[in-house]
């Protein structure tokens, strides 16, 4: 009977041993999953956090670019007048802000008089262009002789300056077809009722020489070759909307 009893606790005894040893397996494969778990998590947290930190100095990269780009300057101080200059003026007045504007949203030209004439008595007119309202440059011109500033406006053949008025302005500039007209011309069309025709703006090969034929027809004429490259590189960038002339 002793026996049947110690052989009965020892088998008992074996079985929540082993029930023991089975549930420490178990307990241990969990506890090694959920630090497989754990780990991956880490590691694919850790990837995901490179990959946001990455992106973050990418857009902060792009946000420096485009702050330089966007800057404000200056444009009317230290301008030089060059070709490179004026597209560089392209892409400031395109950007503002972070807003991209059209590119002629308020350019325009105007043609106004000045106390001023040249040497041989030729009545100067300020030619200013404008830009998104602003003040971007400003040229004197000629229009008419000194001996027809009185004469008829809306007459042709009268060589008076043109009347005032407003102007539509040609996209790009044609060849000249007289020599007083230059190599290039750059038509204006009256949007008023007048008998003045072939109107434009061109600069002047006489300007100040005495040979009859200082100062225009009626036409707006620059003073320079180059002061009529800088216009017209201003037509073709910025492409104003009109010309606004008020001389009498």
């Amino acid at each position: 009977m002793v026996s049947k009893f110690f052989l009965f606790s020892f088998c008992w005894l074996t079985l929540i041993a082993c029930t023991a040893n089975a549930q420490s397996k178990t307990v241990q494969q969990l506890s090694n999953s959920q630090l497989d778990e754990k780990i991956n998590f880490s590691i694919e947290n850790s990837t995901i956090q490179s990959k946001s930190l990455e992106n973050k100095v990418l857009l902060a990269s792009n946000a420096n670019k485009e702050i330089s780009l966007s800057s404000p300057v200056n444009l009317s101080s230290n301008k030089s007048r060059t070709h490179e200059n004026y597209e560089l003026n392209k892409q400031l007045y395109k950007s503002q802000g972070n807003s991209i504007l059209p590119i002629n949203s308020g350019n325009y030209m105007t043609l106004t008089p000045t106390p001023q004439v040249n040497a041989l008595g030729n009545p100067l007119y300020e030619l200013r262009l404008y830009v998104h309202g602003k003040l971007f440059d400003h040229y004197l011109t000629v229009t008419g002789r000194a001996h027809t500033q009185t004469k008829n406006r809306h007459r042709s053949g009268t060589e008076a300056p043109l009347p005032d008025g407003t102007y539509k302005v040609a996209r790009s500039p044609v060849a000249g077809t007289i020599p007083e007209a230059g190599d290039r011309f750059l038509p204006i069309r009256p949007l008023f009722k007048t008998g003045r025709t072939d109107l434009g703006i061109h600069y002047d090969p006489s300007f100040e020489k005495n040979n009859g034929e200082d100062g225009t027809s009626g036409c707006i004429a620059l003073t320079n070759r180059q002061d009529l490259e800088e216009v017209l590189n201003f037509v073709r960038i910025h492409q104003p909307q009109y010309i606004d002339v008020k001389i009498q």
